[in-house]
């Protein structure tokens, strides 16, 4: 089976973003370094005009000239006819957009550019803006007394949605909130060694008798499904001693561009389920969203209506 790429991931678009800076780079100063070269040649020529190398070096000059300026032309040109629908073509049209945890996010809603901030120390990972009044999530009875969820850049958008706090979150900021009996630890961008070194340590303060810990990871690093597995097993008991309940939450569908990851997200679901500890919860979201349907608004995000429905379901379920 082909590995599933996945544009989302910081490494990996920042891998396009380099490729793209450089081809860009090579098409622009190589030209204009040529040019030098060739001036520099014909000066020597100038003093001494019987050397016989000069003209093969203006030659080759000339050659490497056009092939600096047209090589990355070429591949600009090939590249962009690959279908956009393809991981390599999809990967490359984004390649200038896609935030990984850097750079920023224009919310669906406005124009205004919002600034990122990533938190590496548990320590540095600030509180957002406490929203305990005007609690627009609605449906979704817990038996939880605190539901922690803790996600990546769909957990801070469907915080961002549920609560119309877009200054406070967006794609590739994070850090923790807290409305009513709910706590968002989240990140844009990020995968389980950002779970395990700063999202989970996070969160830790807020374990406790009653409260129910929800993890939505495993997008931007399916290939690492045995690990998420190892991690949370090894770690359930220690986190269920504080009187929380665990659950993991199954990774969701995307759509358009970002479709080939299908395949990938249900292997990640059906090893996760299967290898799970008995004592560690498991909560089927992706299944009801490929039945019921759902809207992403850029084929791996989705819209408010859905991220509605995936809270509903976690908080009936915990």
């Amino acid at each position: 089976m082909l590995l599933a790429i996945n544009c989302n991931d910081p490494g990996l678009a920042a891998f396009f973003m380099i490729a793209k800076n450089i081809l860009n780079l090579i098409r622009i100063l190589g030209p204009i370094l040529c040019m030098i070269s060739l001036a520099f040649t014909l000066f020597k020529m100038m003093q001494n005009p019987d050397e016989k190398k000069n003209p093969k070096k203006i030659y080759n000059t000339l050659v490497a000239t056009a092939v600096l300026f047209f090589v990355p032309t070429i591949v600009f040109a090939l590249v962009g006819m690959v279908d956009e629908n393809t991981p390599i073509g999809s990967c490359w049209k984004n390649a200038s957009t896609t935030r990984g945890g850097t750079g920023t996010y224009v919310p669906p809603h406005t124009n205004k550019k919002q600034p990122s901030t990533i938190y590496t120390d548990p320590k540095d990972y600030q509180k957002g803006t406490p929203k305990q009044d005007g609690n627009t999530q609605g449906e979704g009875n817990s038996a939880a007394n605190k539901v922690i969820f803790i996600g990546d850049s769909r957990t801070v958008q469907m915080y961002a949605y549920l609560n119309n706090d877009w200054a406070g979150a967006n794609y590739s900021s994070g850090g923790v909130h807290e409305v009513g009996s709910d706590v968002y630890v989240a990140q844009g961008g990020m995968g389980l060694n950002w779970m395990r070194s700063t999202g989970i340590p996070a969160a830790q303060k807020y374990f406790g008798s009653g409260s129910a810990i929800v993890i939505l990871m495993g997008v931007n690093d399916l290939s690492n499904v045995n690990n998420y597995i190892n991690y949370v097993n090894n770690n359930a008991s220690s986190w269920k001693s504080t009187g929380s309940s665990l659950y993991f939450v199954s990774v969701n569908p995307c759509s358009g561009s970002y479709s080939h990851m299908n395949s990938g997200i249900n292997n990640f679901n059906s090893t996760v389920k299967a290898g799970l500890t008995n004592t560690v919860g498991w909560i089927e979201t992706a299944n009801t969203l490929t039945i019921e349907g759902f809207t992403a608004t850029d084929g791996l995000h989705y819209d408010k209506a859905t991220y509605q429905k995936i809270y509903n379901i976690i908080k009936s379920s915990v």
